[in-house]
């Protein structure tokens, strides 16, 4: 600004003059009103239309009168608003007075206005080259200073900055500039032939670039507005709101695209689906906000032992999803379901409330156990419950896992027809009473002869037809033929307490007391000789719907057993509760129980509480007589297991009870017409 001041006090003493021309005032004035009607540029700046004025003025006068102009007139609404300086706004109108400066000093080095008379008479040849170099100075000579200043308040590289300054609408102002700079030498011109009221002639144009750039402007900030809220609805779309990670849209694209890469590269990838266990229990009992906020800080701590390349989402609920890209082996999939398992150890502090989280984790892995997105989530999904069942940990997917392959599901829709056509036996394994060895019963196990498959064991298909409407028919066609057997059985003497395994699902049929009723008033069986066993994890329901049709059964004369006991997580409360008459110790517990000190206590600790209950204790897995005889000791009441026999077809089961004396089977119920209870000496001995 001081070097600025000196030239034109300098250039005043020179030539007073040259300063003195009233007209002056009316090109400041002029400048200042385009001036203060800016137009808003790209990153927040904004910049005038009156360079086509400074640059008519820079034709028309030497430079230092059109720096004095540029000078006085340059104005800003900034420091009418006082958000700049003094100091600022000086500084400002020094740059603007030395560009325009620099125009005037470069136009009248090659070409004068004055050159030829009126319009017709410019050499436009010459005029219109010096107009747009001198234009040109004037406007590299504004950016760098500019662009200097910028570089010193913000450390921005200079290049940064002048590439900052193009963009968007100053982009289009400076392609405009060409044409804006020429039509300054019509106006120019028009000021020296006309007079000053060429200037009004330049107003309308002005306006209407003036108003081209406002509305340009403003299609820019509309096209920025609208690229962003689509950014924001696609990210809303593909990540979950809660906790941020990717959504299951997102997940199943990259997982798409991760097997199109793995298979151009003949690579392998895995896939791990992990669901919190007991996360129900943290909604129910803490409420859902604690839900919530342990689902926003699980995934990011779990992120963080994954590769740069792994991706997490979460795919709804407490389920997330992990993708394992570029594997070099399967181990690392393993590796990597560890470390997830580690970190889920440390408590997780919800509002100063440590919570602790487990998780089931499921691997499958391409190409090995699918070839297609959609089939390798459906197996990672069948490996976690497998690893859910198993009490948590991962799993590995493998074919025994999945109930629902096409071969599973083509065998429940044959259980239809294999019932009309007999193919369904029933198989028979009787029980022993331990303290004298007599037969106290049978337990009924339902095969299948397929005709393609042979004999099809129960855990093939029972689980399947669980799930289906076929439970109801499959449980009243095992009823019906094990009470029709009992008869033929009754009639010939043989009438022994039969067995028959029930589904959990069974108790939501509120109609299975009244046909089991039916069937018993069919075949005049009393119901003290049907017994009927459920399994233990049934007691975790806690269902009043299951409650209400096992008092119904019981108030039939049913005697109920629990199966596998010691396997679920029953509550002793809510076992003394229900109308149970026995419970079955698991054979995992029997079998090892001479050689495992603690399944030794295990079973001695489940025949006390089941005798302080006033329930009959029945042991499974009986294999041998020294674990028949300890049994005794500890005052259980009868045995099963190979020890006694294997399960056996109709005619085999026939002949073993066939040969047993009369006094070597207890008659129990009303049934009963002779007493055969006299005691044998010795016990049981295998058969």
């Amino acid at each position: 600004m001081l070097p600025l001041l000196g030239w034109l006090w300098v250039s005043f003493i020179q030539d007073p003059g040259l300063f003195l021309d009233w007209r002056l005032l009316v090109w400041i004035g002029a400048i200042a009103i385009v001036d203060l009607l800016p137009v808003q540029g790209s990153a927040d700046t904004s910049f005038s239309l009156s360079f086509p004025i400074e640059l008519s003025a820079a034709l028309v006068y030497p430079p230092p009168v059109v720096a004095l102009i540029t000078l006085l007139g340059a104005a800003d609404n900034r420091e009418l608003k006082r958000e700049i300086g003094p100091l600022k706004a000086l500084y400002n109108r020094g740059q603007i007075a030395w560009s325009v400066a620099l125009e005037s000093y470069v136009f009248h080095q090659f070409a004068d206005l004055e050159t030829g008379a009126g319009l017709g008479g410019v050499q436009w040849w010459i005029v219109v080259p010096a107009v747009l170099a001198a234009a040109l100075a004037g406007y590299l000579l504004n950016v760098l200073v500019v662009a200097l200043y910028s570089r010193v308040q913000t450390g921005e590289p200079l290049t940064a900055v002048i590439r900052q300054m193009h963009v968007g609408v100053f982009g289009e102002f400076v392609i405009s500039y060409t044409g804006l700079a020429l039509f300054s030498v019509l106006v120019a011109i028009s000021t020296e032939t006309t007079g000053l009221w060429a200037l009004v002639v330049f107003i309308a144009p002005l306006a209407f670039a003036r108003q081209m750039f406002t509305r340009t402007h403003s299609l820019q900030e509309a096209t920025t507005e609208l690229t962003r809220r689509q950014a924001e609805n696609e990210h809303q779309a593909l990540h979950d709101s809660l906790t941020g990670l990717p959504n299951r849209m997102l997940f199943q694209q990259r997982l798409a695209d991760a097997i199109d890469a793995a298979r151009e590269r003949h690579g392998r990838i895995a896939v791990i689906l992990m669901d919190l266990d007991h996360f129900k229990e943290v909604n129910d009992t803490l409420g859902h906000h604690f839900g919530d906020e342990l689902l926003k800080q699980i995934g990011p701590r779990l992120a963080t032992v994954l590769r740069d390349e792994d991706m997490m989402a979460r795919l709804g609920g407490d389920e997330f999803g992990i993708l394992l890209p570029d594997l070099p082996e399967d181990q690392v999939a393993f590796s990597i379901a560890e470390r997830l398992l580690e970190e889920m150890q440390t408590p997780v502090s919800v509002e100063g409330l440590a919570l602790d989280v487990s998780g089931s984790l499921g691997i499958a892995t391409f190409p090995t156990q699918s070839k297609n997105a959609e089939s390798l989530l459906r197996r990672a999904d069948v490996a976690m419950y497998a690893a859910k069942d198993a009490g948590g940990g991962y799993e590995l997917y493998a074919p025994a896992m999945d109930q629902h392959s096409p071969s599973r599901l083509t065998l429940v829709s044959q259980v239809r027809p294999a019932m009309e056509q007999g193919e369904f036996e029933m198989y028979y394994q009787p029980k022993v009473r331990l303290t004298d060895g007599r037969v106290a019963g049978a337990e009924a196990l339902i095969r299948w002869n397929h005709p393609e498959r042979g004999v099809v064991a129960p855990d093939d298909f029972i689980p399947l037809v669980e799930k289906t409407v076929l439970l109801g028919p499959l449980t009243s066609y095992v009823m019906e033929n094990v009470m029709r057997q009992w008869r033929a059985w009754a009639d010939d003497g043989m009438a022994i307490p039969i067995a028959i395994n029930l589904s959990p699902r069974s108790l939501l049929d509120r109609q299975l007391p009244e046909n089991v009723g039916r069937l018993l008033e069919r075949y005049s069986m009393a119901p003290s000789f049907l017994r009927m066993e459920l399994t233990e994890n049934f007691l975790m329901s806690d269902s009043a719907r299951s409650n209400a049709v096992l008092s119904q059964l019981s108030q039939v004369g049913i005697s109920l057993s629990i199966d596998d006991f010691g396997t679920g997580y029953s509550s002793l409360s809510h076992l003394k509760q229900l109308p149970i008459d026995e419970i079955k110790i698991d054979r995992s517990f029997v079998m090892d129980m001479h050689e495992d000190g603690n399944d030794y206590m295990i079973v001695r600790a489940t025949v006390d509480l089941g005798k302080n209950l006033g329930l009959r204790i029945v042991a499974e897995g009986v294999e041998d007589r020294e674990t028949f005889d300890r049994l005794a000791d500890f005052g259980c009441d009868e045995a099963q297991g190979f020890y006694i026999a294997r399960p056996m077809n109709l005619a085999e089961f026939g002949r073993w009870l066939s040969v047993r004396t009369p006094e070597a089977i207890v008659h129990e119920g009303a049934a009963a017409q002779t007493d055969l209870r006299a005691p044998v000496p010795d016990r049981l001995r295998a058969v």
